[in-house]
Protein backbone atom coordinates (compact mmCIF):
# COMPACT_ATOMS: atom_id res chain seq x y z
CA UNK A 1 0.00 0.00 0.00
CA UNK A 2 1.16 3.52 -0.75
CA UNK A 3 2.42 5.73 2.03
CA UNK A 4 0.03 8.42 0.82
CA UNK A 5 -3.10 6.56 1.94
CA UNK A 6 -4.64 7.87 5.19
CA UNK A 7 -3.97 5.96 8.42
CA UNK A 8 -7.62 5.00 8.82
CA UNK A 9 -7.88 3.71 5.24
CA UNK A 10 -10.45 0.92 4.71
CA UNK A 11 -9.98 -0.84 1.38
CA UNK A 12 -13.39 -2.53 1.64
CA UNK A 13 -15.25 0.77 1.13
CA UNK A 14 -16.45 2.23 -2.18
CA UNK A 15 -14.13 4.38 -4.31
CA UNK A 16 -15.09 6.89 -6.97
CA UNK A 17 -12.60 8.25 -9.49
CA UNK A 18 -13.54 11.77 -10.60
CA UNK A 19 -11.74 11.74 -13.93
CA UNK A 20 -10.53 14.60 -16.08
CA UNK A 21 -8.60 14.26 -19.34
CA UNK A 22 -5.30 12.60 -20.15
CA UNK A 23 -3.67 9.22 -19.47
CA UNK A 24 -3.38 9.83 -15.74
CA UNK A 25 -6.98 8.76 -14.94
CA UNK A 26 -6.59 5.60 -17.02
CA UNK A 27 -3.45 4.61 -15.11
CA UNK A 28 -5.14 5.17 -11.75
CA UNK A 29 -8.26 3.25 -12.82
CA UNK A 30 -6.15 0.29 -13.94
CA UNK A 31 -4.34 0.23 -10.61
CA UNK A 32 -7.55 0.53 -8.62
CA UNK A 33 -8.94 -2.43 -10.55
CA UNK A 34 -5.76 -4.46 -10.10
CA UNK A 35 -5.88 -3.82 -6.34
CA UNK A 36 -9.41 -5.22 -6.21
CA UNK A 37 -11.12 -2.05 -4.99
CA UNK A 38 -14.85 -1.56 -5.47
CA UNK A 39 -14.78 1.52 -7.66
CA UNK A 40 -16.69 3.69 -10.11
CA UNK A 41 -15.78 6.49 -12.53
CA UNK A 42 -17.43 9.88 -12.89
CA UNK A 43 -15.99 11.14 -16.19
CA UNK A 44 -15.86 14.92 -16.61
CA UNK A 45 -13.98 14.71 -19.93
CA UNK A 46 -14.33 12.49 -22.99
CA UNK A 47 -11.70 9.76 -23.44
CA UNK A 48 -11.53 6.74 -25.77
CA UNK A 49 -10.45 4.36 -23.02
CA UNK A 50 -13.75 4.92 -21.20
CA UNK A 51 -15.48 2.90 -23.93
CA UNK A 52 -13.96 -0.24 -22.42
CA UNK A 53 -15.44 0.42 -18.97
CA UNK A 54 -18.78 -1.29 -18.19
CA UNK A 55 -21.62 1.24 -18.28
CA UNK A 56 -22.63 0.18 -14.78
CA UNK A 57 -19.29 1.51 -13.48
CA UNK A 58 -18.83 4.64 -15.60
CA UNK A 59 -20.99 7.76 -15.44
CA UNK A 60 -20.58 10.78 -17.73
CA UNK A 61 -20.90 13.96 -15.67
CA UNK A 62 -20.83 17.69 -16.37
CA UNK A 63 -18.40 19.53 -14.10
CA UNK A 64 -21.01 22.24 -13.60
CA UNK A 65 -23.74 19.90 -12.33
CA UNK A 66 -22.33 19.81 -8.82
CA UNK A 67 -25.60 18.95 -7.09
CA UNK A 68 -26.17 16.02 -9.47
CA UNK A 69 -22.84 14.32 -8.91
CA UNK A 70 -22.84 14.97 -5.16
CA UNK A 71 -26.19 13.16 -4.94
CA UNK A 72 -24.80 10.36 -7.11
CA UNK A 73 -21.80 9.96 -4.77
CA UNK A 74 -24.16 9.69 -1.81
CA UNK A 75 -26.34 7.14 -3.61
CA UNK A 76 -23.30 4.96 -4.32
CA UNK A 77 -22.33 5.20 -0.63
CA UNK A 78 -18.90 6.43 -1.68
CA UNK A 79 -16.32 6.56 1.12
CA UNK A 80 -13.29 7.64 -0.90
CA UNK A 81 -12.88 9.94 -3.90
CA UNK A 82 -9.80 10.70 -5.90
CA UNK A 83 -9.63 13.66 -8.32
CA UNK A 84 -7.43 12.73 -11.25
CA UNK A 85 -6.71 14.39 -14.61
CA UNK A 86 -7.20 17.83 -16.10
CA UNK A 87 -10.37 19.75 -16.80
CA UNK A 88 -10.00 21.82 -19.97
CA UNK A 89 -9.60 25.44 -18.80
CA UNK A 90 -12.01 26.72 -21.45
CA UNK A 91 -14.77 24.66 -19.84
CA UNK A 92 -14.73 27.12 -16.96
CA UNK A 93 -15.54 29.97 -19.33
CA UNK A 94 -17.35 28.50 -22.33
CA UNK A 95 -20.27 26.10 -22.28
CA UNK A 96 -20.32 25.63 -18.51
CA UNK A 97 -23.91 25.11 -17.37
CA UNK A 98 -23.89 25.29 -13.55
CA UNK A 99 -26.80 23.88 -11.60
CA UNK A 100 -28.31 25.65 -8.61
CA UNK A 101 -25.81 24.03 -6.23
CA UNK A 102 -22.86 25.21 -8.30
CA UNK A 103 -24.25 28.72 -8.63
CA UNK A 104 -24.78 28.92 -4.86
CA UNK A 105 -21.22 27.78 -4.12
CA UNK A 106 -19.60 30.05 -6.73
CA UNK A 107 -21.56 33.09 -5.57
CA UNK A 108 -20.06 32.75 -2.10
CA UNK A 109 -16.50 32.83 -3.44
CA UNK A 110 -14.88 36.27 -3.61
CA UNK A 111 -11.84 34.81 -5.35
CA UNK A 112 -12.31 32.11 -7.96
CA UNK A 113 -9.29 29.92 -8.66
CA UNK A 114 -8.37 26.24 -8.39
CA UNK A 115 -7.66 26.51 -4.67
CA UNK A 116 -10.97 28.15 -3.73
CA UNK A 117 -13.17 26.19 -6.16
CA UNK A 118 -11.78 22.72 -5.49
CA UNK A 119 -11.42 23.49 -1.79
CA UNK A 120 -15.14 24.25 -1.70
CA UNK A 121 -16.02 21.05 -3.58
CA UNK A 122 -13.89 18.99 -1.20
CA UNK A 123 -15.66 20.47 1.81
CA UNK A 124 -19.00 19.58 0.23
CA UNK A 125 -17.85 15.96 -0.17
CA UNK A 126 -16.47 15.84 3.35
CA UNK A 127 -19.90 16.94 4.60
CA UNK A 128 -21.18 13.67 3.08
CA UNK A 129 -18.51 11.72 5.02
CA UNK A 130 -16.46 11.23 1.86
CA UNK A 131 -12.68 11.38 2.16
CA UNK A 132 -10.78 12.88 -0.79
CA UNK A 133 -7.48 11.05 -1.19
CA UNK A 134 -4.04 12.38 -2.02
CA UNK A 135 -3.69 12.06 -5.81
CA UNK A 136 -0.34 10.29 -5.34
CA UNK A 137 -1.89 7.27 -3.63
CA UNK A 138 -1.88 5.04 -6.71
CA UNK A 139 1.20 6.40 -8.51
CA UNK A 140 3.94 6.60 -5.90
CA UNK A 141 6.37 4.78 -8.21
CA UNK A 142 5.80 7.45 -10.90
CA UNK A 143 7.07 10.38 -8.83
CA UNK A 144 10.30 12.25 -9.53
CA UNK A 145 13.21 11.20 -7.30
CA UNK A 146 16.15 13.18 -5.93
CA UNK A 147 19.25 13.59 -8.09
CA UNK A 148 19.82 12.45 -11.67
CA UNK A 149 16.71 10.76 -13.04
CA UNK A 150 18.35 10.24 -16.44
CA UNK A 151 22.08 10.13 -17.27
CA UNK A 152 23.86 13.39 -17.96
CA UNK A 153 24.40 13.10 -21.74
CA UNK A 154 26.92 15.92 -21.45
CA UNK A 155 24.14 18.38 -20.57
CA UNK A 156 25.45 20.64 -17.82
CA UNK A 157 23.12 22.37 -15.36
CA UNK A 158 24.82 25.28 -13.66
CA UNK A 159 24.14 25.43 -9.92
CA UNK A 160 23.42 29.17 -10.00
CA UNK A 161 20.92 28.69 -12.83
CA UNK A 162 19.09 25.90 -11.02
CA UNK A 163 18.89 27.93 -7.79
CA UNK A 164 17.69 30.99 -9.69
CA UNK A 165 14.99 29.01 -11.49
CA UNK A 166 13.75 27.33 -8.32
CA UNK A 167 13.58 30.67 -6.48
CA UNK A 168 11.60 32.40 -9.24
CA UNK A 169 9.31 29.42 -9.73
CA UNK A 170 8.56 29.23 -5.99
CA UNK A 171 7.60 32.91 -5.91
CA UNK A 172 5.29 32.60 -8.93
CA UNK A 173 3.70 29.43 -7.60
CA UNK A 174 2.81 31.11 -4.31
CA UNK A 175 1.20 33.93 -6.28
CA UNK A 176 -0.88 31.29 -8.12
CA UNK A 177 0.61 32.35 -11.47
CA UNK A 178 2.08 29.02 -12.54
CA UNK A 179 4.33 26.20 -11.39
CA UNK A 180 6.92 26.06 -14.17
CA UNK A 181 9.47 28.45 -15.65
CA UNK A 182 11.99 28.31 -18.49
CA UNK A 183 15.47 29.64 -17.72
CA UNK A 184 18.52 30.34 -19.86
CA UNK A 185 21.93 31.35 -18.48
CA UNK A 186 20.49 32.68 -15.23
CA UNK A 187 17.61 34.56 -16.86
CA UNK A 188 13.94 33.63 -16.57
CA UNK A 189 12.76 33.47 -20.17
CA UNK A 190 9.09 32.75 -19.63
CA UNK A 191 6.69 31.54 -16.93
CA UNK A 192 3.77 29.16 -17.12
CA UNK A 193 0.36 30.77 -17.42
CA UNK A 194 -3.25 29.65 -17.51
CA UNK A 195 -2.62 27.80 -20.79
CA UNK A 196 -0.20 25.34 -19.16
CA UNK A 197 3.35 24.01 -19.39
CA UNK A 198 3.32 22.85 -23.01
CA UNK A 199 2.14 26.25 -24.30
CA UNK A 200 4.88 27.91 -22.21
CA UNK A 201 7.49 25.68 -23.86
CA UNK A 202 6.25 26.51 -27.35
CA UNK A 203 6.52 30.23 -26.60
CA UNK A 204 10.01 29.81 -25.16
CA UNK A 205 11.21 28.18 -28.37
CA UNK A 206 10.54 31.40 -30.26
CA UNK A 207 12.24 33.64 -27.71
CA UNK A 208 15.59 32.14 -26.82
CA UNK A 209 18.28 29.96 -28.32
CA UNK A 210 19.82 27.02 -26.47
CA UNK A 211 20.75 26.12 -23.80
CA UNK A 212 17.48 26.36 -21.85
CA UNK A 213 16.04 24.44 -18.95
CA UNK A 214 12.69 23.98 -17.20
CA UNK A 215 11.94 24.11 -13.49
CA UNK A 216 8.71 22.46 -12.34
CA UNK A 217 7.55 22.34 -8.73
CA UNK A 218 4.59 22.33 -6.36
CA UNK A 219 3.48 25.19 -4.14
CA UNK A 220 4.58 24.99 -0.52
CA UNK A 221 0.90 24.77 0.37
CA UNK A 222 0.02 22.41 -2.51
CA UNK A 223 -3.14 20.42 -1.90
CA UNK A 224 -2.38 17.09 -3.53
CA UNK A 225 -5.98 16.02 -3.25
CA UNK A 226 -6.82 17.92 -6.41
CA UNK A 227 -3.60 19.15 -7.95
CA UNK A 228 -0.21 17.65 -8.69
CA UNK A 229 2.42 18.90 -11.17
CA UNK A 230 2.68 16.44 -14.07
CA UNK A 231 5.52 15.85 -16.52
CA UNK A 232 4.88 13.54 -19.48
CA UNK A 233 5.86 12.49 -22.99
CA UNK A 234 4.16 15.42 -24.72
CA UNK A 235 6.08 17.90 -22.56
CA UNK A 236 9.32 16.07 -23.28
CA UNK A 237 8.75 16.15 -27.04
CA UNK A 238 7.85 19.84 -26.97
CA UNK A 239 11.04 20.51 -25.02
CA UNK A 240 13.03 18.82 -27.76
CA UNK A 241 11.29 20.84 -30.48
CA UNK A 242 11.94 24.09 -28.59
CA UNK A 243 15.61 23.33 -27.92
CA UNK A 244 15.27 22.87 -24.15
CA UNK A 245 18.02 20.58 -22.89
CA UNK A 246 17.03 19.78 -19.31
CA UNK A 247 14.23 19.75 -16.74
CA UNK A 248 14.47 19.96 -12.95
CA UNK A 249 11.47 18.40 -11.19
CA UNK A 250 10.61 18.61 -7.51
CA UNK A 251 11.12 15.14 -6.05
CA UNK A 252 8.14 13.29 -4.53
CA UNK A 253 5.94 16.24 -5.54
CA UNK A 254 6.02 15.97 -9.34
CA UNK A 255 4.47 13.09 -11.28
CA UNK A 256 6.38 11.66 -14.25
CA UNK A 257 3.45 10.12 -16.05
CA UNK A 258 4.26 6.86 -17.88
CA UNK A 259 7.68 7.12 -16.26
CA UNK A 260 9.33 4.15 -17.99
CA UNK A 261 8.57 5.48 -21.47
CA UNK A 262 9.39 9.08 -20.51
CA UNK A 263 12.85 8.09 -19.32
CA UNK A 264 13.46 6.01 -22.45
CA UNK A 265 12.40 8.92 -24.66
CA UNK A 266 14.55 11.37 -22.67
CA UNK A 267 17.55 9.12 -23.28
CA UNK A 268 16.72 8.96 -26.99
CA UNK A 269 16.35 12.75 -27.27
CA UNK A 270 19.37 13.55 -25.09
CA UNK A 271 17.37 15.47 -22.53
CA UNK A 272 18.53 15.47 -18.92
CA UNK A 273 16.03 15.09 -16.08
CA UNK A 274 16.98 15.78 -12.47
CA UNK A 275 15.08 15.84 -9.19
CA UNK A 276 15.66 18.44 -6.49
Amino acid sequence: MSGFFPQNFDRSKTFVLLAGRGDYPRLVWQRMQAAGFRCYIFAFEEADWLNDIPKSLCFKQSIGQVGVWLKALKKLDARYVTLIGQIKPKKLFHGLIPDLKAITLLTKLKQKNATTIFGTLIREMEALDIQVLDARCFVEDQLATMGDITPTFGVKIEDYELKHGIHVCQQLAELDVGQSVVVCKGTTIIAEGFDGTDAMIERAGGICSKPMGIIKLAKKTQDFRYDIPVFGLTTLQKMHAAGIAWAALESQRTLILDKKNVLAEAKKLGIRLVGF
